[in-house]
């Protein structure tokens, strides 16, 4: 499955959840902030670089995440690109034109999406959903049923992917191809994914259900067995995201 966590000692594995966190707000932020596809290409490139080296994530996982994220990005791009007005003109078709702004601005936004998808991705690939929940509960004193709330999003996401696997593949048994079309390609989707929204509000009842029957809730305070350990170079790490996000937002 593409979006779940799997354990493993790279570096971002040995940081701690915190951490990691404040470094994946960094990101969004410079992603939100910095402007110009030169600018984005860099942040690109440093995703890239800490999911493969940092997380040891695979080339093929890697790119099996930006496909899926360019399948909005790419035709992002090209609406942009060819109906934003721009003072330097390429090309022209009628009402459409193909500027130097437009492009840039297109490229901008593109991988803006593609930089926080992947940085999102590499945080799930190595974080633990448990040590999550300890952390923001022991260190950040939110309550548990908060930090639980959480955790059960990062659960359910690998469950949900996997349900429309299997649903998929059971339509592919019985014959049930997709259509050629748009309109019975649209009527395709939409019947799988109400029958994948089905089965996930059938998980979330069991889970409910299991949730309340050991007592859920019913106090005030909450211990956890796991001890998170908190690496010696993770404040300074922090520092320094926390420093390189100011210091570039200020720049540009």
């Amino acid at each position: 499955m593409l979006i779940q966590y799997e354990p493993g000692t790279s570096l971002l594995h040995r940081w701690d959840p915190l951490g990691k966190l404040t470094a994946l707000m960094c990101i969004a932020v410079m992603a939100m902030l910095w402007e110009g596809t030169a600018s984005h290409a860099l942040l690109l490139l440093m995703c890239v670089l800490a999911a493969r080296w940092g997380a040891s994530m695979s080339w093929h996982r890697m790119y099996r995440g930006v496909k899926l994220i360019a399948a909005v990005a790419l035709p992002y791009f090209i609406l942009t690109a060819v109906t934003v007005p721009g003072e330097t003109v390429w090309m022209q078709w009628g009402p459409l034109q193909l500027s130097a702004e437009s492009v840039d601005q297109a490229g901008e936004m593109s991988l803006r999406m593609i930089s926080l998808f992947l940085s999102s991705l590499t945080y799930i690939f190595t974080t633990d959903p448990q040590e999550l929940v300890a952390e923001m509960v022991r260190r950040l004193r939110i309550p548990y049923r908060f930090a639980f709330g959480i955790s059960a999003a990062l659960t359910f996401l690998p469950l949900l992917e996997e349900e429309g696997a299997v649903i998929r593949s059971a339509q592919l048994v019985r014959g049930h191809l997709p259509p050629s079309g748009l309109k019975g390609r649209l009527s395709w989707w939409g019947k799988f994914i109400i029958a994948v929204l089905l089965n996930s509000l059938r998980r979330v009842q069991q889970t409910a259900g299991a949730m309340e029957s050991k007592g859920f809730g019913a106090y005030d305070h909450r211990t956890f067995r796991k001890e998170t350990i908190i690496p010696w170079w993770s404040l300074p790490l922090v520092i320094l995201m926390l420093g390189l996000t100011i210091g570039s937002n200020w720049y540009v």
